[in-house]
C-alpha cells in the first residue's frame, strides 16, 4: 500500500471514530433506594410544554415502595431530569388514584394483590409529545377462591397522568388455570408505536405458549379501532407449550408494506424463536408472516429483540439476542437481520 492510500484510509478511520466519542467525565447518574431494582427498565421521554419541552429519564424500580397506601414493595415509576444531581427523581403516581382528576390515593381493593407486582418491569415512551406505558406483569387478581397472576399495564398521558389501564386477560377463562389465562404475566414486555398502538407481551396463556396483544390508544375515542388483536393461540399457536412467546416484542416495517409485530419465544423449539406477525383491520387473529430460528439449544434466542436501522439503508432491521449462546471462547450472541423481505420471500 502506498503512502497516499494509507493516508486516505487513516482519515476515514479517524472520522468514523470521532463520530462516536462520548464524554465520560460528566455522566448523568441517578440513584434509587437499595434493593428497589431502580434502573431495571429505562426510557427517554420528552414532555411538551406550552412554550418549550422538558426531557426526562423514566426509570422503573419493580421492587420499590409505591406511593399507594396499603402496598408493600409493589414497584414504582420515577421521572428524573437531565441534571447533575443524583437524587432529584420524583415518583410518578400510577396506582390508587381516587379518580382521574385527583392525586388522593386509596389502598388496593379486595379483588387484587399489588404487593410484589413488579410495577416498572416494562417502561416505554412513545417519543416526543407522546404517551408512556408502565407495566406490572405480576399483578394478581383475586376471586372468591383463587388468585391469578394476570398482569396489567398503565397508559399515561404525555405529562405522565393516568389515561388508561390495559388488562389483556381480564374476564378470560381461568377454570383450567395455566391451561387458559390464569397466569398471563401481561406486561413482561411491551412497546408503544408511533401510530397510537400499544403492544403487550403476554408469555403465560395456554401453558406458557404465550401471545401478544395489540390495542389502539389514540385520543380520538369515537373513531379509533376498538379491535383487540392477538397472536394465534391454543392449537393455532405458532409455538409449543412453555415457549414464552411474548417475552419480548417490537414493531417495525420489516417487509416494506407497513408495520409488522415481532415477538420472541426464547424457549420455543429448544433453541428459541422469533415470530413476526401481521394484522388485517378488524380481524382479531394476527397472521404469522415469518418465524426465525435460533441455532443453539438452550441459547434463549429471542429473549430480547429490537427494531432499528442498523446499516443506514432506511429499512427496518431486526436485532435478536441469544444471551445463553456459548462456545469455548465467548458467551452470548446477537443476531442482526437486515434482509427480512428477502428471507420472507424465500420462505414462501
Amino acid at each position: 500500500m502506498d503512502n497516499s492510500r494509507f493516508f486516505i484510509l487513516l482519515m476515514f478511520m479517524v472520522i468514523g471514530t470521532y463520530g462516536f466519542n462520548l464524554e465520560p467525565r460528566i455522566p448523568v447518574i441517578k440513584r434509587g433506594m437499595n434493593g428497589s431494582y431502580f434502573g431495571y427498565s429505562v426510557a427517554e421521554h420528552q414532555e411538551e410544554l406550552e412554550n418549550n419541552a422538558m426531557s426526562w429519564i423514566l426509570v422503573g424500580a419493580p421492587l420499590d415502595q409505591n406511593r399507594q397506601p396499603g402496598t408493600n414493595r409493589s414497584g414504582a415509576l420515577w421521572q428524573c431530569p437531565l441534571s447533575t444531581s443524583t437524587g432529584d427523581c420524583k415518583q410518578v403516581i400510577t396506582d390508587g388514584r381516587l379518580n382521574i382528576d385527583s392525586d388522593e390515593l386509596i389502598p388496593p381493593g379486595n379483588d387484587e394483590i399489588k404487593d410484589g407486582q413488579w410495577l416498572g418491569v416494562t417502561v416505554r415512551s412513545q417519543g416526543a409529545g407522546g404517551k408512556v406505558m408502565v407495566c406490572a406483569h405480576r399483578h394478581i387478581v383475586k376471586t372468591a377462591d383463587s388468585q391469578w397472576g394476570q398482569g396489567q399495564c398503565y397508559i399515561l398521558t404525555n405529562d405522565l397522568k393516568y389515561q388508561d389501564l390495559k388488562k389483556p386477560c381480564s374476564g378470560k377463562p381461568t377454570n383450567k388455570a395455566h391451561e387458559q389465562f390464569g397466569y398471563c404475566q401481561a406486561g413482561t414486555s411491551g412497546v408503544l408505536t408511533s401510530d397510537d398502538r400499544v403492544v403487550i407481551g403476554t408469555p403465560g396463556p395456554h401453558t406458557w405458549r404465550g401471545t401478544l396483544y395489540l390495542f389502539t390508544v389514540s385520543d380520538d375515542y369515537l373513531s379509533r379501532d376498538s379491535t383487540v388483536y392477538h397472536a394465534p393461540m391454543q392449537d393455532a399457536s405458532p409455538v409449543n407449550k412453555y415457549s414464552y412467546l411474548g417475552m419480548s416484542v417490537t414493531v417495525g416495517n420489516f417487509f416494506g408494506n407497513g408495520s409488522s409485530y415481532a415477538s420472541g419465544a426464547p424457549r420455543s423449539n429448544g433453541t428459541g424463536q422469533v415470530v413476526i406477525l401481521t394484522r388485517q383491520d378488524f380481524r382479531p387473529d394476527m397472521d404469522v408472516a415469518l418465524t426465525l430460528d435460533g441455532e443453539q439449544f438452550a441459547s434463549s434466542f429471542g429473549y430480547e429483540i429490537a427494531a432499528l436501522d442498523v446499516n443506514g439503508d432506511k429499512k427496518t432491521d431486526l436485532v435478536v439476542s441469544a444471551p445463553f449462546y456459548f462456545n469455548k471462547l465467548e458467551g452470548g450472541a446477537v443476531y442482526i437481520y437486515t434482509s427480512l423481505c428477502r428471507i420472507n420471500r424465500d420462505s414462501e
